[in-house]
């Protein structure tokens, strides 16, 4: 069963936060290994677990988000998807940039970096490209305004009122990295896309499940969106494909099951790609058992609702 393709749907600006180590960024280079990378030194050193480093603009302690902001406007002509990791400490780092400005004194300095994150968020919302925000994670919590409790909702972590609100508003999807020892993967977390009144979650994407596979390439395919592989990899979707097909015959739903045809069927995948970086290899499996996760949902999306109502 082949996904169909539309080239005509709209640039993606996603969100994903999480707390640290949590596999954000990685799961972010997997999905666009072509992308270019945002971030500052040392930022894409997880990528070694794939074999393949991507192409990276470097922060330094002096980079401003206009800067960063003329980056991806440049950028985005050249990169099909561009990634700003991590966007909550760029922000920590610009709100003491201005607040070394004498002229933003108080509160004053808190509305320029206002002014300033949303002339970024909005040169990322019209990209020429997919682009996507790496975040930390601040935990839901109650405060104290005009003498009244207030429950704020878990969100994706940058300093002030307005700006955990106003920079999710714009984005196609926000998801929560959440830990899940059932994940159909060797990575014990998904993506939390569900509505709930403790974090700020949700997205646009129509074949995004509540709690998908941490994968956003495989995501964006399953919803429409026609990604080419890096150069030089794109055997990776045949392998994807030929995994997928045979996790889906073997009615393979869960961990133990799929653990049951993967070594069932490992010996002949290594010696097919026998000639090939195995962490390559290792990642053309994971992206076909992804693939089959969403697939099953793309194939039972009306049955699930008729049940699930």
């Amino acid at each position: 069963m082949s996904e169909t393709k539309t080239k005509d749907l709209p640039n993606v600006f996603g969100i994903i936060y999480a707390p640290p180590k949590k596999g954000k960024t990685l799961g972010l280079i997997k999905s666009f290994a072509d992308a270019l990378v945002i971030t500052s030194v040392g930022g894409t050193s997880c990528s070694d677990y794939i074999g393949h480093e991507p192409d990276t603009w470097v922060i330094t302690p002096d980079t401003t988000v206009d800067k960063i902001t003329d980056v991806v406007h440049r950028a985005s002509k050249k990169y099909n998807a561009i990634i700003i990791d991590d966007f909550s400490l760029i922000a920590d780092a610009e709100l003491i940039h201005i607040q070394s400005n004498p002229r933003n004194a108080g509160f004053k300095a808190f509305d320029v970096l206002i002014k300033t994150m949303y002339k970024l968020r909005d040169g990322v919302r019209n990209a020429d490209c997919h682009t996507f925000l790496v975040m930390h994670e601040t935990p839901p919590r109650e405060v104290t305004r005009d003498n009244k409790t207030v429950f704020i909702p878990g969100h994706p972590s940058i300093t002030g009122w307005k700006l955990p609100e106003k920079i999710p508003a714009m984005s196609d999807f926000v998801v929560r990295m959440k830990y899940d020892k059932d994940a159909l993967s060797n990575w014990p977390y998904v993506y939390q896309s569900a509505p709930t009144p403790n974090y700020i979650t949700g997205s646009r994407l129509s074949m995004m499940p509540d709690y998908s596979p941490t994968n956003i390439r495989e995501i964006m395919i399953a919803t429409g969106y026609d990604l080419p592989r890096a150069k030089g990899l794109e055997w990776l979707d045949e392998l994807a494909e030929k995994v997928c097909q045979g996790i889906i015959k073997a009615e393979a739903k869960d961990r133990r099951s799929v653990k049951k045809w993967l070594q069932a069927n490992g010996a002949s995948i290594s010696t097919k790609y026998k000639d090939k970086d195995p962490r390559h290899v290792r990642w053309g499996v994971s992206d076909g058992i992804d693939r089959a996760v969403l697939r099953r949902y793309k194939t039972n999306l009306l049955d699930d609702f008729f049940t699930n109502f």
